[in-house]
This record gives structure tokens, C-alpha cells and sequence, in this order.
């Protein structure tokens, strides 16, 4: 609907009056372009007129059928288009039992096309059945749950994770500190876990995904490269801090046994020089 109306706004589909805009609505000023109206059968329709609407109908309609279940549009159009469909085998499966009620058309060559008419109905019955709006919906749903998990969950997180590897850790100044360094650390490389498992999430709901399927996979790999180089760095810092804390200790155990050894020390200075040069 808002799709139309916004096609009403662009090819200024105004309806002239003599009436101000000012004195209406705005969704009064449009009028309706002549091809999307079906003018309504007259009233002295004949049984054979009405059999021949339902053959012509049936006819386009499994063209129809045929796109929407085959062809790369929208699931949302899918719905529309499908629950318009079923909509309207009710009005023929109506002008069925009209041209039954009707004496004149169990005569002559009336009553083979009677006949006809009431097989191919029969028949297209059975393809509307192949058509499930439910499936089109979730389809939607499928779509919506992995737009979601990659466009709002995951790559706000890369940018953000990005900016955290790419900015150097402090460097402590004391044990405490050090300790304080290190837990956030780990922190992140939790966070780091996570993310690995929307990945994960999301590469599982790209598999049901109706259309656009090489895109999605491209999407996915390009966050993968990204998420290596951020879990490769994110587990070196815990490491390497967990590392300095080693060394830490043993120097200041070192200095209160024997008023400090210097192979402790040395190593202390050589791993805080490479972790933090």
C-alpha cells in the first residue's frame, strides 16, 4: 500500500477538481491509473460468457501461480499476490455453481464445456494447494531474522571490536593495574565467543534464505575475514598479559626472597618491552 501511494506522490497522479487541495485530504487528490482496475462483468452475463471467464481467468492465473512460486520476487509480493489468487478461486468456484444451477447448461455443446470448465477448475484447485502463504511468510521471517542478525547485531560489533584491537592496551603502572588490564582482556575475548556464535547463527539461517543466496554467503565471508584478525589479536592480549602477570609475580616474589634476583627481573623488562613497545 505504501508503495503504491508513494508511486501516487512521483508520477503526480492528481486528480483535478475544482475543489481547493486545501478543502481535502491529500489521499483524496490522486486518482487511480485506468490498468489497475478490472471492470466488473455485466449484469446479463450468460452461462457460457461466465465459463469463459473462468477458463480465461484459470488460464492466467497458473502463469501467475507459475512466477510466484519460480521466479526471484519479493516473498512479501509472493503473499499479496498468492492470498489474491485463493481470493479470487472463490468467485470462480461461485461461477461454477451458477453455470450448474443453470438448465441451459446440462444441453448440448454447453454441457461439454460445463464439464470442461468444472475439470480445469479441479485442476487449479490442486496448484493453489501447492501455493502456501504461510511458507511466503516465512520466508519473510527467515529473511528479516538474517537482515537482522548481520546488519544490527554483527557488524555494529565488528566496528566497534575494530576500534578496540586497533587501540593500544595501557600500559601498567602497577601489579593492581596490570590485573585490571588483563581482565579486560579476557572480557573481550568472551565477547569474542559470542560473536563467533551469531556468526555461526546467521551462516545457519543464510542456508533457509529464498533468494539472494551468493550474496548472503559473500556478506558472511567478508564479516569472517574481519572476525579472524579481531579473535587473533583479542586472544594474543590475553596471552601475552596473563604472561606479564607471571613475570610480575615472580619478580616481586624474587625480591622478597633475595632482595631480587636479576633473571627474574630481566625477564620481566623483556616481556613488558615487547608487549607494550
Amino acid at each position: 500500500m505504501f508503495e503504491r501511494l508513494g508511486e501516487i506522490y512521483t508520477n503526480k497522479e492528481v486528480y483535478l477538481t475544482d475543489l481547493d487541495h486545501d478543502e481535502v485530504p491529500a489521499l483524496f487528490w490522486w486518482f487511480p491509473n485506468q490498468e489497475d482496475f478490472n471492470p466488473p462483468p455485466p449484469l446479463d452475463e450468460t452461462s457460457i460468457e461466465k465459463m469463459e471467464r473462468i477458463s480465461s481467468t484459470v488460464k492466467v492465473s497458473r502463469n501467475e501461480i507459475t512466477e510466484i512460486m519460480y521466479s526471484d520476487i519479493i516473498p512479501e509480493e509472493k503473499i499479496i499476490r498468492a492470498l489474491e489468487i485463493k481470493q479470487e478461486a472463490g468467485t470462480l468456484l461461485k461461477l461454477l455453481k451458477e453455470c450448474e444451477a443453470d438448465p441451459d447448461s446440462k444441453k448440448g455443446d454447453t454441457a461439454a464445456l460445463l464439464s470442461k470448465c468444472k475439470t480445469g477448475l479441479t485442476e487449479y484447485e490442486t496448484n493453489l494447494k501447492t501455493m502456501d502463504p504461510l511458507k511466503f511468510a516465512n520466508d519473510v521471517k527467515i529473511e528479516s531474522e538474517f537482515k537482522n542478525g548481520l546488519n544490527v547485531q554483527l557488524i555494529p560489533w565488528m566496528d566497534n571490536a575494530e576500534k578496540i584491537t586497533t587501540t593500544s592496551l595501557e600500559k601498567p603502572t602497577t601489579f593492581e593495574h596490570a590485573q585490571a588490564v588483563e581482565k579486560s582482556c579476557v572480557l573481550f575475548a568472551k565477547d569474542v565467543r559470542k560473536a563467533n556464535k551469531v556468526i555461526a547463527k546467521i551462516e545457519e539461517i543464510s542456508k533457509s534464505l529464498v533468494n539472494n543466496k551468493t550474496t548472503a554467503e559473500q556478506q558472511i565471508e567478508e564479516q569472517r575475514v574481519r572476525f579472524k584478525k579481531i579473535a587473533s589479536i583479542a586472544a594474543s592480549r590475553v596471552e601475552s598479559m596473563r604472561d606479564l602477570l607471571i613475570r610480575w609475580q615472580e619478580m616481586t616474589t624474587s625480591s622478597e626472597k633475595d632482595g631480587m634476583d636479576f633473571q627474574p627481573l630481566t625477564m620481566f623488562l623483556k616481556c613488558y618491552a615487547v608487549y607494550f613497545q
